[in-house]
């Protein structure tokens, strides 16, 4: 298997000796839904800074026959092989096709028909862009320099030097970007990472078929890493024919992979030769680092949760037996510190149960009972686990897992504290029993049918589930094998335990290496059946680094692990564009209501900052008061502030007692008002956040996370910072947020740099963030207070005026001023400020320091589904704050999937059904349908009529007629072809009997033909003229116009007037009528003058070069007109805009003489034509224009001036000509010599109607000066 690439369009594709997968992005936006299959990439994040990220990218992919591909295009895009396609990734905006280009074999479970391959290389091609084409990278994956400078991509230099580096771009040691996908590569080829091309490397092998066929359908999503990168490719395999997918799985294009461990040895079994092999797989679905990943999640997804499987081999028989492991599944967290970790059990109980069992019961239907062999020491917080571990197990004994659990109690440190690890084995005695029971998977490989099943499955935990678990599973391994050789009566060598231990030993190894970053402990007791001292310094040495790699390393792998499982919160999919399928997503949100509902839920909040007071009393004034508007609320929030005193010690080991404290009361508070459950509790020195739910709510909440941000000196302390709580409740997802912000009367900006801090700094799992929220509610002390003096204050509280000081209520005009909580709102506040008390009582602060009073406390909200129902204050007087408490209402959607998707199979079996079978093309209905169309050919045409026809003309010597109208329908008498002499000589005619284009050739011509002397002058072109119908209104598109009353009347003169370019006037309305008179308003601006510059003028217009891209012909053409002053009239004034006080506008008058053919008096006059003015009346000035409406002659004569009147009219009448039209003008001769003039005079411009013009129109007149340039 090779990959190739073209340029145009761009396109990878990988390709086999038979067929070709190909992928290329597709720029147009429409889809045809006969059977396209698109892979589109969807709109990116906002944050996302990555190169080529665009809406409408997409990627085609194409399945095919190698031979139908022209390779003529097509060049190597790398000369690595590939061994098979990991799937597609959207990375910064850029799609990726990850490639495996390095494997080794490393195990091989049955002999020639099932093998498995280490990854030790992987390439990530761009599918978007060549920018990475060709790239070398060193083997931590950043690009080479091998040019001395930047690095060549196909198609183009690109320069990959950076700022970021050392040294500049170009130059040896400069600093060079990474590649986008520089850790997933890094991550991809640690050596974890195992494939197979040729049997089902996902499943063990009881539950995958004895059939060696490759069936992607089968595997076992749990296991397989990649299956969010190739799960659209997947999605594509589907909608082939049975023929195509099979050929598709036999080109092994697509590839599944897992992670964990497989190696297999020799080995012998008496004088049989056999192979030993264990495969470990590692789940994908909550995976991550040690303590990053810890516990279980609301879909029952446990960390760090391993199969292995021990397979046995012969010619006779193959003999496989398989393990689990995985974290304790209750919601339980680390906190990563240097010396310590202490654990945090983060949910109640009765909130916790729901995810127990959604974990044990999809085991227990896989595996059959499970025996749960506990390894938890009795030191503080393993002991609590065991403790909440033990009550579960119970509570699931009267549910439907009733005699499917089994649990075993191992203290490991306890058993092998005095013996040493030897000691492990004691736990064989509490095990073999079941060991017994659940048997093992025996298939006998001369008949291919299995005689023996495993029918339950140990399940061994402790902390981390590594080096104690590990050993423990080495044990029972051993166990199955004694037992099964003691069945067939057959006592294996001694070699073979030895290779059985090696082999767990590094499977230890591989697993402790993926989620702690350091090979395991213990593994020189497992290798060889005694510690030794060189162990002992091995052992502590993995563990300083264990510490190292958990706090400094283990993030930025997280990450890592999140961006290649697509769970980070708006990561950009690469997904399936199927044309039938977006007909459904579009009936579907149409007709969600069909499967979503909706109801309101209501929600308690309150806070209260406790001065580091403990109070006995009775809570229920604060959290359940009169006024609240609610009758047991389905979800409570409590916030409390300064928790614990304050002090140095405090703030650098927070106390947890005091937060258990609070949750004992509060709890006592709701038991007497209904049956609440703690979802989760957090602490951040004396900042805490506690959320109860009713119980029977608890399912409907779901993805629970934790979150907080340290502000206090610098971030470094928690005096100050946030706590922060997110969860999905149905399909809604809900924040809640409790901060304490810097203190003091005038730092406010210190207060709203710490909102900024924490805003920036919550990060909840995989990504989510504040915005990423439907309904936020922010509560604590923020410690804004009042812009006012105490005794001010003081006094208008007496007065109850508390309008008044809200007015001056900082957090109020900082949230006017967009300074912090952009689209965050409060209630109106109807309470007294709620510090600063003396404690014990309800006076403000009479201590000397007298403290203003301030609204400190306060509760916002953010969201278009909530609905506020009471916000107040309660009278707790212990402290020197008053509790703050607020009630809402909000609307949550909950979706019914099972009825979404059953909706969604039948819109797509009906839009399948209305297009026809459009996947089917080689099918029955092919057959039915005509070839395809082409360039010459036509579906539609019958008895093989080509597309395109020849017409010949009718005669010899004859041509298509260039002056018939382009548009075939329009009406004219023009004949289609005509002759060619007829042609040359009406273009040789003076007076042709063709329209009016033809006449102006004809004229021209002649003009041409007569030498009327040394010197002659060129005829201007003819203005191009814009239809009436496509005209804006160039007078009335302007602003702050001044007023101006226009009137236009046509007479006729044989006024003598200068011939001078032509100059538009003020757009009018049709006057072809005589009779017809017409009046409008336009404003005309009363502040723009009009400056001309002739062609002769010096200096090019704005600064900018006449012509040319650059200086050199502008100053060719300059010094042209100077020098030659005498060979033609100068060209048209150069028009533009310039600003002047609005005074009375100069004049420009024009004047035409009357025109004769060749400019010879004896010849006859032409017609006549009518002559338009404009003259404007107003306060001051007027304005008048003459201008010729015959369009051979675009001659007109324009006078402007000002006027200040408030509005004007335009009126527009024509009068029959009675004056002749000015004399065309003479043209120069060939051979006139330098300085030779014409007869007649020179068109002289003082002024032109610049600023009374639109775009369109000032574009007609720079190309009329161009014009006259060029005549000039």
């Amino acid at each position: 298997m090779r990959i190739y690439f073209r340029e145009q369009p761009r396109t990878l594709l990988l390709a086999t000796d038979e067929y070709a997968l190909s992928f290329h992005c597709v720029n147009d936006s429409t889809t045809d839904e006969k059977g396209l299959n698109y892979i589109e990439k969807q709109v990116p994040d906002s944050n996302s800074n990555g190169a080529g990220s665009s809406a409408d990218s997409r990627v085609l992919v194409d399945f095919t026959s190698r031979e139908t591909i022209d390779f003529t295009n097509y060049r190597p895009l790398s000369s690595l092989p590939c061994y098979g396609c990991l799937g597609l990734l959207n990375v910064d905006g850029d799609v990726f096709l990850a490639v495996v280009t390095g494997s080794s074999k490393v195990a091989e479970p049955i002999a020639d028909l099932e093998t498995v391959y280490r990854i030790h290389a992987l390439e990530f091609y761009c599918v978007s862009r060549a920018t990475w084409d060709f790239v070398v990278l060193d083997p931590a994956g950043n690009p080479l320099d091998t040019t001395g400078g930047g690095l060549i991509s196909s198609g183009e230099s690109y320069d990959l030097a950076t700022a970021t580096g050392t040294g500049a771009p170009g130059i040896p040691g400069a600093g060079f970007i990474e590649h986008p996908c520089v850790s997933l590569r890094k991550l991809l080829t640690d050596g974890s990472f195992y494939y197979s091309n040729n049997f089902d490397l996902t499943n063990r092998m009881q539950s995958r078929s004895a059939d060696p066929t490759f069936d992607i359908d089968g595997f076992d999503e749990a296991f397989m890493w990649n299956s969010y990168m190739i799960s659209e490719l997947v999605t594509y395999r589907s909608h082939l024919q049975a023929d195509e997918k099979a050929a598709l799985d036999q080109s092994r294009f697509l590839t599944s992979v897992i992670r964990g461990f497989a190696e297999t040895v020799t080995t012998q079994i008496g004088s049989t030769p056999a192979t030993l092999t264990v495969i470990s797989r590692q789940g994908c679905r909550r995976a991550g680092t040690r303590y990053n990943a810890r516990g279980v999640d609301d879909e029952g997804n446990v960390a760090n949760f391993v199969e292995t499987e021990t397979i046995l081999h012969t010619t006779q028989f193959s003999f496989s037996y398989t393990q689990i492991r995985g974290s304790v599944p209750i919601f339980w967290e680390q906190d990563v510190q240097l010396l310590s970790a202490k654990v945090n059990i983060t949910r109640a109980f009765e909130a916790t149960q729901p995810a127990f069992m959604a974990h044990f019961e999809p085991v227990v239907a896989k595996y059959g009972p499970v025996h749960i062999v506990n390894l938890l020491s009795k030191k503080p917080g393993e002991q609590e686990l065991t403790q909440r571990y033990h009550q579960h197990i119970r509570q699931a004994s009267h549910s439907i897992l009733a005699d499917q659990l089994r649990e075993t109690q191992f203290d490991f440190h306890v058993e092998t504290a005095k013996a040493g690890y030897v000691a492990a084995n004691r736990i064989s005695r509490f095990l073999a029993d079941d060991v017994g029971e659940f048997g093992f998977f025996l298939n006998d490989n001369q008949s291919t049918t299995a005689t023996i099943e495993q029918t339950g499955v140990f399940r061994t935990n402790c902390l981390d589930c590594l080096d104690r678990t590990n050993l423990i599973q080495q044990i029972i391994s051993r166990l199955a094998l004694e037992m099964f050789f003691e069945l067939r009566e057959t006592r294996p060598g001694n070699d073979l335990w030895i290779r059985h231990s090696v082999l767990w030993a590094d499977n230890g190894d591989q697993l402790s290496k993926i989620y702690a970053g350091t090979g395991a402990l213990k593994t020189s007791f497992t290798r060889s059946g005694k510690m030794s001292f060189a162990g002992a310094i091995a052992d502590a040495t993995k563990s300083v680094s264990r510490m190292y790699i958990n706090n400094f390393v283990d993030k930025g792998r997280q990450n890592t692990m999140d961006v290649l499982l697509g769970r980070l919160e708006g990561q950009v999919r690469v997904v399936l564009h199927d044309p039938i399928n977006d007909f459904v997503l579009s009936e579907l949100n149409k007709r969600k209501a069909e499967f979503t509902s909706s109801r309101e839920i209501s929600i308690f909040t309150g806070t209260f900052n406790l001065n580091g007071f403990l109070y006995e009393g009775d809570l229920s004034p604060w959290i359940f008061p009169a006024d609240s508007g609610l009758q047991g609320p389905d979800l409570i929030v409590l916030a409390f502030q300064e928790i614990v005193e304050l002090t140095a010690g405090q703030i650098l080991s927070a106390d947890p007692a005091k937060r258990q404290f609070w949750e004992h009361q509060v709890a006592r508070c709701l038991k007497a008002h209904g049956d609440y459950v703690l979802l989760r509790s957090g602490q951040l020195v004396g900042t805490a956040l506690l959320m109860y739910i009713k119980s029977s709510e608890v399912r409907n909440v779901r993805n629970i996370n934790g979150a907080m941000k340290k502000t206090g000196l610098g971030g470094m302390a928690g005096n100050k910072g946030g706590v922060a709580f997110s969860c999905d409740y149905a399909s809604t997802k809900l924040c809640f947020i409790t901060s304490h912000f810097a203190a003091g009367m005038s730092n406010v900006e210190d207060r709203n740099n710490d909102y900024r801090t924490i805003v920036r700094g919550i990060r909840f799992p995989r990504g989510k963030m504040l915005k990423d929220h439907d309904t936020v509610v922010w509560l604590g002390d923020f410690n804004y207070r009042i812009d006012l003096s105490n005794d001010d204050v003081r006094r208008y509280i007496k007065l109850e005026d508390l309008e008044e000081l809200y007015r001056h209520d900082q957090l109020n005009n900082q949230m006017l001023n967009g300074q912090v909580f952009p689209y965050f709102s409060e209630a109106p506040i109807s309470f007294n400020p709620t510090y600063k008390y003396n404690n014990g009582t309800d006076s403000y602060d009479t201590s000397d320091k007298a403290r203003t009073p301030a609204w400190t406390d306060r509760i916002l909200t953010r969201g278009s589904n909530i609905k506020q129902i009471a916000y107040n204050c309660a009278q707790l007087m212990f402290s020197d704050h008053r509790p703050v408490y607020a009630s809402f209402k909000v609307t949550v959607h909950t979706i019914n999937e099972a009825v979404k998707e059953k909706l969604s199979q039948e819109l797509y079996a009906q839009r399948r059904g209305y297009v026809g079978q459009l996947l089917d093309w080689d099918g029955e209905d092919s057959k039915k349908l005509p070839p395809p169309s082409t360039d010459k050919h036509k579906w539609w045409n019958e008895s093989g009529q080509t597309a395109r026809v020849t017409i010949a003309a009718p005669k010899p010597n004859m041509i298509v007629n260039p002056y018939r109208p382009a548009n075939p329908f329009s009406p004219t008498t023009q004949p289609d072809f005509i002759s060619r002499d007829a042609l040359t000589s009406a273009r040789a005619s003076a007076r042709p009997s063709y329209p009016e284009e033809i006449a102006a050739a004809a004229a021209a011509s002649s003009l041409g033909q007569a030498g009327l002397g040394a010197a002659q002058s060129h005829r201007p072109p003819p203005i191009p003229r814009k239809p009436m119908s496509l005209s804006g209104t160039s007078l009335h598109s302007l602003n702050n116009l001044s007023p101006l009353s226009l009137s236009t009347t046509t007479t006729t003169s044989s006024s003598s007037l200068e011939d001078v370019p032509p100059t538009r006037p003020p757009r009018r309305a049709n006057t072809r009528d005589s009779s017809s008179s017409e009046t409008f308003n336009f404003e005309s601006p009363g502040d723009m003058p009009l400056q001309t510059f002739t062609s002769s003028n010096r200096s090019s217009r704005a600064g900018r070069p006449e012509s040319g891209s650059n200086g050199t012909a502008g100053r060719a053409s300059r010094a042209s007109s100077t020098s030659s002053t005498s060979s033609g009239p100068p060209g048209p004034p150069i028009i533009r805009r310039a600003e002047f006080p609005s005074t009375s506008l100069p004049k420009v008058s024009k004047s035409s003489t009357e025109p004769h053919h060749n400019g010879d008096p004896s010849s006859p006059a032409l017609p006549p034509r009518p002559i338009q003015t404009f003259s404007v009346s107003g306060s001051s000035n007027s304005m008048s224009s003459t201008r010729s409406s015959d369009a051979r002659f675009p001659i007109s004569t324009s006078t402007f001036t000002s006027t200040h009147t408030d509005r004007s009219s335009y009126a527009s009448t024509t009068s029959p000509p009675t004056v002749l039209p000015p004399k065309l003008p003479p043209r120069p001769s060939s051979g006139a010599s330098t300085g030779a003039t014409s007869s007649r005079a020179q068109p002289k411009v003082t002024l032109s109607s610049a600023g009374l013009l639109d775009d369109d129109e000032e574009e007609e007149v720079r190309n009329i000066n161009s014009s006259w340039k060029a005549l000039a």
